[in-house]
């Protein structure tokens, strides 16, 4: 068996170069314990900061490549086609890995070799690097295929939590220019696992950084953050369209939750009355709203009951406000 390979792909758009070494520099941490490399996809940043930095590192496994802006998923999408090792693993620019589980996590992988190794991730707040104990066990929560996995489980959206075989994936791609694009490519990638292994190593560090992406709250961002999961949904859909079951009941199950949380965000972060029915009317047009009546979670059905028609979510969304409970920064 070869041994492990790593391609370890960050996207880097207006990060402070402090953070983008932290980056970096837990990755370097590895030392040889694998074959490694990074991309670093500059989406567009003013200036050249990023790349004198990686320049200074001298360090032929770091590279660095500059592009017109395509946003996050667009940025992976180079890093996919620029990456040669076995496995890839997304790393946002302002995150990094905690060392000792990680390793155990890289144990895990070339032993096993599935197509998908899953772990946890831990917010993180402070700026100097953190590690957990070293005496983490690298516990083994679910084997199977990623279909199976989503007609039990809830699936995780955001990537940082996957390591995944490179030649799975195919031709699948992230949609450009959108947020929540985690959702659309994490599910299509998980139908494609025949060999799935989620653990309960807290690898990445997720950090709460104030004017991140999941953190902001003007009115703009939040419309575009709810019309681009319409798009995504709707994306999903379109694949689920002549699927065979499984995998299109394991995609339907996942759509749903979608949706569902769609709604439930936006009892808490619109803006006002106007905006959550303008986006409750856009769900409606797609067939989105009032979510459809499932054996689904315990969560799901509270959801839909309390949310039967735009009145009710109005009413909702107003105790949400009086009490200033917002998600915006709380999800993956």
């Amino acid at each position: 068996m070869k041994p492990l390979s790593v391609s370890f792909i960050m996207p880097y758009y207006k990060v402070e170069i402090a953070l983008l070494a932290r980056a970096v520099e837990s990755v370097r941490a590895l030392e040889d314990a694998i074959d490694w490399e990074i991309w670093i996809i500059d989406d567009g940043t003013p200036g050249d900061e990023a790349g004198t930095y990686v320049g200074r590192l001298n360090d032929r496994r770091v590279h660095y490549h500059p592009q017109s802006n395509q946003g996050p998923g667009g940025a992976r999408n180079t890093g996919m086609e620029l990456a040669q090792k076995e496995y890839i693993h997304f790393l946002d620019a302002d995150d990094y890995l905690f060392r000792s589980p990680m390793l155990k996590a890289l144990d895990l992988l070339s032993a096993r070799r599935p197509d998908i190794l899953a772990f946890r991730s831990e917010k993180v707040y402070a700026r100097a690097v953190s590690d957990v104990p070293t005496h983490c066990q690298e516990q083994v929560v679910f084997q199977g295929s990623g279909v199976d996995f989503m007609l039990r489980h809830n699936l995780h959206g955001s990537m940082g939590s996957y390591m995944f075989r490179r030649d799975i994936a195919g031709g699948l791609r992230f949609t450009p220019l959108a947020y929540h694009e985690d959702e659309e490519f994490t599910a299509l990638l998980f139908l494609k696992a025949r060999k799935l292994m989620v653990t309960t190593l807290p690898v990445y560090a997720y950090y709460q950084r104030k004017g991140s992406i999941m953190h902001r709250s003007d009115t703009k961002f939040v419309r575009k953050r709810f019309l681009d999961l319409i798009t995504i949904i709707q994306n999903l859909k379109a694949q689920r369209t002549g699927m065979p079951p499984p995998a299109s009941v394991a995609l339907e199950k996942r759509i749903d939750m979608l949706q569902m949380s769609m709604v439930y965000t936006l009892l808490g972060d619109s803006p006002d009355t106007g905006f959550l029915l303008d986006m409750l009317r856009r769900m409606k047009e797609k067939g989105m709203f009032p979510l459809a009546k499932r054996s689904g979670s315990l969560p799901y059905t509270l959801v839909r009951i309390s949310t039967l028609n735009p009145h009710a979510a109005m009413a909702v969304s107003k105790i949400f406000r009086l009490f200033h409970y917002r998600h915006a920064g709380k999800s993956s």
